[in-house]
């Protein structure tokens, strides 16, 4: 894979011109920043590696909208800290890269999400997608539709996580992708922030060349159910 198909798959999905975006490869590469590097000391190689280019990708998408190269360091949730007024994320596959990042003047949630275009495991269907979700869908469709739902749902987490700070599962939320949407749902896990926001979360996906990138981008404000 070579990062001119990643910028491809970025375009495809027609960012809006106020969000910058990163590509680097895990290369093995070690950091530059003594709190990156402290925060890796005792990963596996190869996770050290996707997080060193994650970052290198992000600081890489900050050059774009004029911010010098900074450390991002992980929080106690693991999640990456950002700069203050800034808002982010990071993927990767196949030891490939992709962060976005833009101004939280601009933005109220973003997340990416990246994975291969490949089917789900037929005993994983249930435990990602709600019944509505695979509605109009040919049964034999369903491991492919299932992945790119995982995707997108991986994305809308990643944009609500920072918001709210709570871990839910996948029948949280109910994506239509269609219409290009993650909504909350009556599950449990979620009855609080149903309760309290009521959010939609637009979402945006493209694929080709094997590759799947999901984005959840809201600006202000987050639209209303």
């Amino acid at each position: 894979m070579t990062d001119d198909r990643l910028c491809s798959l970025i375009h495809r999905i027609a960012p809006p011109r106020h969000l910058a975006w990163g590509v680097a490869h895990a290369s093995g590469e070690d950091g530059q920043f003594p709190e990156e590097i402290a925060a890796m000391a005792r990963a596996v190689p190869q996770r050290r590696a996707e997080f060193f280019a994650g970052r290198r990708a992000a600081r890489s998408a900050m050059a774009r909208i004029g911010l010098p190269a900074v450390p991002i360091p992980m929080g106690p949730d693991r999640a990456p800290v950002w700069p203050d007024g800034i808002l982010g994320s990071i993927t990767h596959v196949n030891r490939h890269c992709i962060a976005v990042v833009g101004w939280g003047r601009d933005l109220r949630a973003v997340g990416i999400d990246i994975e291969t275009d490949t089917p789900l495991d037929d005993d994983l269907i249930p435990e990602i997608c709600r019944p509505e979700e695979l509605t109009g869908i040919p049964k034999s469709a369903w491991p492919i539709h299932a992945k790119r739902i995982f995707s997108a749902k991986e994305a809308a987490y990643k944009a609500h996580y920072p918001l709210a700070r709570q871990i839910f599962g996948f029948h949280g939320l109910s994506v239509d992708l269609t219409k290009g949407r993650a909504r909350f749902t009556d599950h449990p896990e979620v009855a609080e922030i149903a309760a309290e926001s009521g959010l939609d979360l637009p979402l945006r996906q493209a694929f080709g060349g094997g590759l799947i990138l999901s984005l959840c981008l809201a600006s202000h404000p987050i639209s209303q159910s």
